[in-house]
């Protein structure tokens, strides 16, 4: 079975997740600081409580909030949990962020039909890496 869980990943369980993934793992450091500071996140786990889809929303909350980590595990897509974490953040935003939020998001190529379907449009957009 697998459930929403109440139970949020551990540091470990996060970078194991997005470093599987191919999102690639950050330092330890990096990521309590960044779990710490969510929005809101979505955690799946299966029945022996292993961490095997997640998804966050970060920002201020106010003006600009950003959906990241959307990750599933690879024995475990195709089974529509990037669309229920997706789904449980759209939720939310809709509930607690303020009208005219601007809220973005980064797509891997090939997953922008997923979030097509929640309302999401193609942009122009840069970033950086702090080195």
């Amino acid at each position: 079975m697998i459930e929403r869980s109440q139970h949020p990943a551990t540091v470990a369980e996060y970078c194991a997740l997005r470093d599987l993934t191919g999102l690639g793992a950050f330092s330890e450091r990096a990521s309590t600081i960044a779990l710490d500071n969510s929005l809101f996140a979505v955690w799946m786990r299966d029945a022996g409580g292993q961490l095997i889809a997640m998804g966050r929303i970060i920002g201020d909350g106010g003006c600009f909030a950003q959906v990241t980590d959307i990750a599933v595990h690879p024995d475990f897509q195709g089974r529509g949990l990037g669309t229920g974490v997706m789904q449980a953040l759209t939720d939310w935003m809709e509930q607690a962020l303020p009208t005219g939020c601007y809220v973005s998001m980064i797509a891997d190529p090939g997953a922008e039909r997923l979030y097509e379907r929640f309302g999401f449009e193609p942009r122009t957009g840069m970033a950086r890496t702090i080195r």
